[in-house]
């Protein structure tokens, strides 16, 4: 039996039989084609990760009656019999990997953005209260525009349509139109989304629902819609087709909305109404930046399994939950007897097979997500899908790994993950391939950034395991030079040495408490000692000698450990750039109780962050009391302040016992160049072309691998 016994034991949801608890999390995803079709590209997605070992796949978020009460670009729907083949070929893909098949049923309610788009109004139970938003001064131009596309069309109107009795009875009729599709599509199950915003859950919150007739008021008439939806499913689709439905066990940063009572009780009626199972998640307010990573894609691991225990306590069906659970986690809180499945989302989009690699042993081979919401950012800017981590996620069809037609010599300088990924892929297709960095270890920035952003360790892990895996000549403490690269011959080099850094030329940037990127990461890794000894003194300099010779250094989780306890950085810490460098060692020094400001001379922090995981991460600054000033130019450092000058011209001074640039990373095509001198063809990836950050680096690998 493997480790895993309780994750991957069978389980059954009403009269579905399901080879392991694991489940892929309804997700929005932009993988439709044109006009709500499933092609090809959606099929492909899907089988991938039924190919995988999941039990269960969940299509997230299928328009019941497109395009009206529609949310995304390129959503899937059923509200029409001629979605069906389409919908049909996936169930196919899927059964024909062991797999099962269910559909997120969804009106989207007040987040029907195409609604919006074409002018119809939004159907909801009560006219909604306005709400000032958060999120705008986070969003960098591009991205304020692609959020903004559904406003921009010539008809685009905000209206709504309270909902009357003609209404809820269509809609009611929609839901089981729909599930009726999905039985006839060959899909296993429906679930139906009564949360997160869309209608049924406009219907149970009270914040929102101010009705006061049968549809209002006590929870038993709140939750009136989705137990009338439930019964007229089971009675459309027979007692056997299975009906579950996604609830928020509690809804967060919301006064007078969902409680986790109220989750209990309208899970308690959902079952008496014929539900087969409770899958639990969460919703807090859209109006808030931070809400999207407290509630649905939580950034708390395990995060919505107290509200699923505490559900589970009071109904006799199973209980599904989501919300950041490792397989470890996952396995203990079924034997334990907290839930019933977990689905996995994110997870899922890093790796496909971790359900396989589980079933086999090989859990250590998992690709792991570092939660870093390159995924679901897309939605917000209506694109499709794609992982940081996993540079085939959605687009599974146009990528393939095949084997090369003639397999070559390849030589790969740097091992951060630009250059470990084409290593991977291109050994993969069958190519012969070195890889050399200087440094002693592999993992380049992202190596070191693990000490502040832990998740960032685990890719390290897992392409150093793949670089051994499939036989990469890995060669540390070597730097590509036109010398070796005549020596060993190869047809190919691949440049990926990382960015280039430049510190602002100002006065004083060269005083001894000012430190930049190279510094931090040498005090964190241990390499390159110079810089780090000279500049913060004999005594700090003699500890870091220490703690690379003990091993302390160079290893992020003990370094992590340790700083809470004593760190080489004075109590006032002051950062030039306010980028994702800046953003992520901020949060990690207020943690630890340092005085932290950051000058950004644009207006927007956190560029290179996604949008989603910056909205969580300046919000988790400002709590810390973090100063983010922006519009702040530096002018001039002293020993211990230093001056800047505001947007409106005029000079201001800041006390500061540290001065860390932040800024000034830019690509680096200088070692790129003197390779070529040795007369072999060079491709450069990864920041040394430009900076890419993780998922572009991890794209950039992937794609010339597959070129070459």
């Amino acid at each position: 039996m493997t480790a895993f016994e309780h994750l991957m034991s069978p389980g059954r949801i009403g009269a579905m039989e399901l080879r392991n608890r694991i489940f892929m999390t309804p997700m929005g995803s932009n993988t439709a084609d044109d006009e709500g079709y499933c092609g090809e590209r959606l099929r492909q997605y899907y089988g991938a990760r039924a190919e995988g070992g999941a039990a269960l796949l969940i299509m997230g978020s299928v328009a019941i009656s497109w395009p009206v009460g529609s949310a995304n670009w390129r959503q899937v729907a059923i509200s029409d019999d001629r979605f069906i083949p389409g919908l049909q070929s996936v169930a196919d893909v899927v059964h024909g990997h062991g797999a099962k098949l269910a559909v997120q049923l969804q009106h989207a309610g007040l987040t029907a953005m195409n609604d919006i788009r074409d002018g119809r109004p939004m159907l909801t139970p009560s006219v909604p209260k306005e709400k000032e938003g958060d999120m705008g001064p986070c969003l960098f131009p591009e991205e304020a525009a692609a959020m903004s596309t559904p406003y921009a069309n010539p008809h685009a109107k905000v209206a709504y349509q309270v909902a009357t009795e003609e209404d809820i009875a269509w809609l009611i009729g929609q839901f089981a139109d729909a599930a009726d599709r999905a039985r006839r599509a060959g899909i296993d199950a429906v679930e139906l989304h009564a949360g997160h915003g869309y209608v049924i859950h406009s219907f149970l919150n009270p914040s929102v629902n101010q009705r006061s007739d049968r549809w209002g008021g006590s929870l038993e008439n709140r939750a009136r819609l989705l137990v009338e939806v439930i019964r007229a499913i089971k009675q459309r689709c027979g007692t056997d087709y299975p009906v579950w439905c996604r609830l928020d066990g509690i809804e967060f940063l919301t006064e007078g909305g969902i409680t986790h009572e109220d989750a209990k009780d309208t899970a308690r009626m959902a079952e008496a109404a014929g539900a087969d199972a409770i899958h639990v998640s969460s919703y807090a307010d859209a109006a808030k930046g931070e809400s999207f990573t407290t509630a649905h894609t939580t950034h708390k691991p395990c995060g919505f399994v107290a509200y699923a225990a505490g559900i589970k306590s009071v109904v006799g069906i199973p209980v599904i939950t989501a919300g950041r659970i490792e397989p470890e986690a996952g396995d203990r809180l079924i034997r334990q007897g907290a839930i019933d499945f977990v689905t996995m989302g994110r997870k899922l989009l890093a790796d496909p097979e971790l359900p396989r690699k589980i079933g086999e042993g090989r859990a250590h081979e998992i690709r792991p997500c570092i939660y870093c919401y390159t995924c679901i950012s897309q939605i917000f800017v209506n694109r499709g899908v794609i992982c940081a981590v996993n540079a085939r996620t959605g687009r599974e069809f146009e990528t393939v790994i095949s084997p090369a037609e003639r397999p070559k010599r390849i030589l790969i300088a740097g091992g951060g993950p630009a250059g470990m990924e084409a290593a991977r892929v291109a050994r993969l297709r069958g190519h012969a391939v070195t890889l050399c960095d200087k440094a002693s270890r592999l993992g380049g920035t992202v190596f070191f950034s693990a000490a502040s952003y832990p998740p960032n360790g685990g890719l390290v892990r897992y392409l150093e395991g793949e670089m051994s895996r499939l036989g990469v000549d890995v060669r540390l403490g070597t730097e590509v030079t036109p010398e070796l690269i005549v020596r060993e011959k190869p047809d190919v080099v691949v440049a990926a040495v990382g960015a280039r850094r430049e510190s602002p030329t100002v006065p004083g940037i060269e005083l001894p408490h000012v430190l930049n990127g190279d510094d931090i990461r040498a005090m964190i890794t241990g390499e390159g000692g110079e810089g780090p000894g000279l500049r913060l003194g004999p005594v700090v300099g003699t500890l870091l000698k220490l703690g690379k010779l003990t091993g302390i250094l160079g290893r992020p989780g003990w370094m992590r450990e340790l700083s809470k306890i004593w760190m080489p950085m004075g109590q006032r810490i002051v950062m030039i750039g306010g980028g994702l460098v800046a953003i992520e060692l901020a949060e990690f020094l207020a943690e630890r109780g340092r005085q932290v400001t950051i000058l950004e001379e644009g207006t927007v922090f956190g560029a290179g962050l996604m949008l989603v995981r910056r909205w969580r991460n300046i919000a988790d600054c400002k709590k810390l009391g973090v100063a983010m000033l922006a519009q702040a130019t530096l002018v001039r450092i002293d020993t211990d302040s230093l001056v800047y000058r505001n947007a409106n011209g005029q000079e201001r001074r800041i006390a500061a016992d540290q001065v860390i640039i932040t800024s000034g990373a830019t690509a680096n095509p200088g070692p790129a160049e003197r390779m070529r001198s040795a007369g072999v063809p060079v491709h450069e990836i990864g920041d040394c072309a430009g900076m890419a950050y993780i998922d572009g680096s991890v794209r950039a690998g992937f794609d010339l691998a597959m070129r070459l």
